[in-house]
């Protein structure tokens, strides 16, 4: 059996679909960080801005400059948390919720493109395999180890 590594592979899988990506969110009218940002808030509705920047994988300061756009264009709004007056909550508008449709075809796409060869069976498999991915690095924190 050839050797090969799991990360080297994701990595592969990454930038292969990246330009993708950006692609598909820029028919929609809008950046792969944007499309991002509007479904994790279709997701988790009610997120701060921080808690938003975690699930985008990007910096905060990084997540300010993609709201904003969305704010101005009126895809997303922004809620006092009414337990913690000075925490912002942010919501999808119904306008975020049609940008999220005019991009869902080329995305369904790319991700038909992704696991066309695959039976059902395996489709969920390797969802599954991915989500097991994910939460295992999850638990393990955010942290890289130490050296």
């Amino acid at each position: 059996m050839e050797s090969f590594s799991f990360v080297y592979v994701v990595k592969q899988l990454e930038l292969a679909l990246r330009p993708r990506i950006e692609h598909a969110a820029a028919e929609g009218g809008m950046t792969a960080a944007q499309y991002t940002a509007l479904t994790v808030l279709h997701r988790r509705p009610g997120i701060t801005s921080s808690e938003l920047a975690r699930r985008s994988f990007v910096r905060p300061q990084t997540m300010a400059g993609t709201l904003d756009p969305l704010l101005e264009a009126g895809l997303i709004r922004r809620e006092r948390d009414p337990e913690h007056g000075r925490r912002m909550r942010i919501f999808l508008t119904d306008e975020g919720e049609a940008a999220m449709e005019r991009t869902a075809p080329p995305i369904e796409a790319l991700e038909e493109l992704l696991v066309g060869d695959l039976s059902a069976s395996e489709r969920a498999q390797f969802a599954e395999y991915l989500r097991r991915a994910r939460n295992t690095i999850d638990a393990a924190g955010h942290r890289a180890p130490s050296a």
